[in-house]
């Protein structure tokens, strides 16, 4: 779920990270095209609190805006407060803490800033929803300075398509006097796509655009490499030129294992409408997209840990791990990969179907004690190879958890000798 905005002549991109730690990765770029990760937005225990919640649950879409000296970073907590937003003057933090806006429903908020006035853009069921994912948009006026919302919320918008599921992740937009919503329908899967509306007034009524959906891929059939296409966010380079960001999975054999990914495409406007890769209307894709580009990634160990590092529902306390001569220290957790709680976890993104993963350990072992590498999906479905001690005799073994069937499909024991 990522979101653009620019600053100063440069880039900034955000994503979600749900039940990962530190929380809401932020990037810079120069041109669109190089970026560079800068920090993380939630870092502290009151900005990030994802105790036991699932893995897809936590920190959903977050929208980034920049506005007169101030960045703001608004956000959904999916089972820990709901939406909030966050400040800062400079991009790289420090952040402020939280200001939860206890009234505004659902998910997937946005901010606009109309001269003076700041709103508050958002996703809701429709109070006489007739089926799970009957959604609307709606509008509020935000007081920044009293963090709530105040005067009437309006309805902007149901979506595009008739009877559609889940129209949510909008964003407001301003030009040529026209304010713009564009939205997320069709669910985050196949049927995902990107559609939009307008209107002479922020209140409406919004047209919506005779050329909807604007992308997707489900067209495309599922044997197509590039799937879920959708949950976009513009954004106008300072030489005027504009484009997309959007997120996506590139499938292997029909299956997301990597989750999502941003992607970014050229915008062009016609007649008061953008179009979204102009003469193409989809997101090609090439060898080099699908397969990767065979990139060595080294991890040195620091501290503070790389910026590429994520944990699980917590960023671990200063005691519970180190960093002596490159080497990390990570001390034993009381909490299994297989449970929605905080097992002792430093990971690092798969960025291609097909990799090799290489790390010494050095771990001795008491009975009852784990560790080594995962391969992490979800709390049901992940591949561990571990070391762990059994009747007094070192055990190598790797285990398979898909949809929570456990398979020892490896093991190797040798005599532990002290």
């Amino acid at each position: 779920d990522p979101s653009i905005c620019e600053a100063e002549g440069k880039y900034y991109l955000i994503t979600s990270t749900f039940t990962y730690a530190p929380g809401v990765p932020i990037f810079e770029s120069e041109d669109l095209v190089n970026w560079t990760q800068i920090g993380h937005i939630l870092v502290t225990p009151g900005q990030l609190e994802l105790m036991d919640l699932e893995v897809s649950s936590g920190i959903f879409a977050a929208t980034i805006r920049y506005h007169r000296g101030i960045f703001y970073m608004i956000t959904t907590n999916a089972g820990r407060g709901g939406n909030f937003y966050v400040t800062a003057t400079c991009p790289k933090g420090p952040w402020s803490e939280p200001v939860f806006l206890k009234e505004a429903a659902g998910i997937d908020p946005s901010l606009f800033f109309d001269d003076d006035d700041c709103y508050y853009v958002g996703q809701r069921f429709k109070h006489d929803a007739k089926y799970d994912g009957d959604c609307e948009i709606w509008v509020q006026k935000l007081d920044l300075q009293a963090g709530k919302l105040v005067e009437e919320s309006h309805v902007l918008w149901d979506g595009a398509a008739k009877n559609v599921i889940w129209p949510e992740g909008p964003h407001l937009y301003k030009k040529d006097g026209y304010y713009y919503l564009c939205i997320a329908e069709g669910g985050t899967a196949h049927e995902h796509s990107v559609n939009i509306a307008r209107s002479k007034e922020i209140y409406g009524p919004y047209e919506s655009c005779k050329n909807n959906p604007l992308l997707t891929h489900k067209h495309l059939g599922r044997n197509y490499p590039l799937q879920y296409i959708g949950h976009a966010d513009l954004i106008e380079k300072v030489d005027g030129n504009w484009f997309a960001v959007m997120l996506g999975t590139r499938m292997y054999e029909e299956k997301s294992s990597m989750g999502r990914e941003t992607f970014i495409v050229p915008v062009v406007w016609e007649n008061d409408w953008p179009v979204f890769c102009e003469g193409e209307g989809k997101i090609s894709v090439s060898k080099e997209t699908m397969c990767g580009m065979g990139r060595k990634i080294m991890i040195r160990w620091s501290d503070p840990l790389p910026l590429s590092c994520v944990m699980l529902r917590s960023v671990l306390e200063s005691s519970k791990r180190r960093v002596m001569e490159e080497r990390l220290h990570l001390s034993l957790g009381t909490q299994k990969l297989e449970s929605e709680k905080t097992p002792a976890y430093i990971g690092i993104r798969v960025e291609e179907h097909q990799f090799s993963l290489k790390v010494s350990m050095t771990f001795l072992p008491d009975e009852g004690e784990e560790a080594g590498l995962v391969y992490y999906y979800n709390a049901a479905n992940f591949i561990k190879l571990i070391v762990l001690k059994r009747n007094n005799k070192i055990v190598l073994s790797v285990v398979k958890y898909e949809k929570s069937i456990v398979t020892c499909v490896f093991e190797e024991v040798e005599e532990l000798y002290r």
